[in-house]
């Protein structure tokens, strides 16, 4: 694990906040956090707004002295506070629905837990992609999972909470129709066509299903898995199995690991359900390419 610390001096934090994300308590540890930073000495400026934080780091002085920008909300924040300032150091304040790159690095909710990693100054190296060029962190899938996101976001209101997904998790499983979708590298050394495939970084998947256990987020691979199962009644039944963590036998799957990989629809009918970190992707097809060491993320 290569951790590459700060440099002492640099004293400015930059916090994005999603204004969508978080409870009371949520909004409560962020205060915390603005306070136990000015305290220690730090600079902290807050931001709700994207371009009023993307001009503010444009100016020289301000970049020099950034020490990181946190990142106040899911995993979706992340992703997006990367995409618009890839090499910065980011700092992850989870505040989302899963936040499972926080749960990975052991990130509580704690505005006082988070001042200490960032005055600690210690970054970890992580692996990030891009699908269709736009960058994602953590895994983009595309069949009941992506359905199920796309129905949660068309119907958001605001904060999104588990409970939200009962209704649409409920639908995807029961109404829609699996539509079978091919993974396969441009080299052509894989290919493999089924009804749920799943590009991962890591180990960890939301609600806990251990779709890619061996992943892992610095080996410059995406780890891609391709469910051969063709009914709604074998999808559930898969996805109960995963959960519990009862076997899963070789033939209902498929596992490879690749640099790049292309998901397109196998079939005439298009398929809507795409999502990445959680939230809604472009359709198919779309191509998914590693970026090797391409995440700065203070670590405790």
């Amino acid at each position: 694990m290569d951790l590459t610390p700060i440099p002492a001096d640099n004293r400015l934090v930059v916090i994005q906040r999603n204004p969508r994300s978080g409870s009371g308590a949520g909004r409560k540890e962020l205060l915390v956090l603005i306070r136990e930073l000015r305290t220690a000495g730090y600079r902290v400026r807050i931001f709700r707004s994207r371009p009023k934080l993307d001009a503010f780091l444009l100016m020289p002085e301000h970049a020099r002295k950034l020490r990181c920008i946190v990142a106040a909300g899911g995993d979706g924040t992340v992703a997006d506070v990367a995409q618009r300032h890839p090499g910065c150091p980011i700092a992850v304040l989870p505040l989302g629905t899963e936040n499972l790159l926080a749960k990975y690095l052991n990130l509580s909710r704690c505005g006082r837990a988070l001042a200490a990693v960032i005055d600690g100054g210690r970054i970890r190296m992580f692996d990030s992609a891009t699908a269709n060029g736009r960058r994602f962190l953590l895994m983009l899938s595309a069949g009941v999972d992506g359905d199920i996101v796309q129905a949660v976001h068309r119907a958001r209101e605001g904060n999104i909470r588990r409970i939200g997904y009962i209704v649409p998790t409920l639908r995807a499983f029961f109404s829609s129709l699996p539509q079978p979708i091919r993974a396969s590298t441009s080299d052509a050394r894989y290919s493999a066509t089924g009804t749920h495939v799943i590009v991962t970084n890591i180990p960890i998947y939301g609600f806990a299903l251990k779709f890619a256990p061996e992943a892992i987020p610095d080996d410059g691979l995406l780890d891609v898995r391709v469910y051969h199962g063709s009914t709604r009644w074998q999808i559930f039944r898969h996805a109960i199995r995963l959960k519990l963590g009862l076997p899963i036998h070789p033939s209902e799957f498929t596992k490879f690991t690749a640099t790049s990989v292309t998901l397109e629809s196998a079939s005439d009918s298009g398929i809507p359900g795409v999502q990445a970190d959680g939230d809604p992707s472009s359709a198919l097809p779309v191509c998914v390419v590693i970026e090797p060491a391409s995440l700065r993320v203070l670590v405790r």
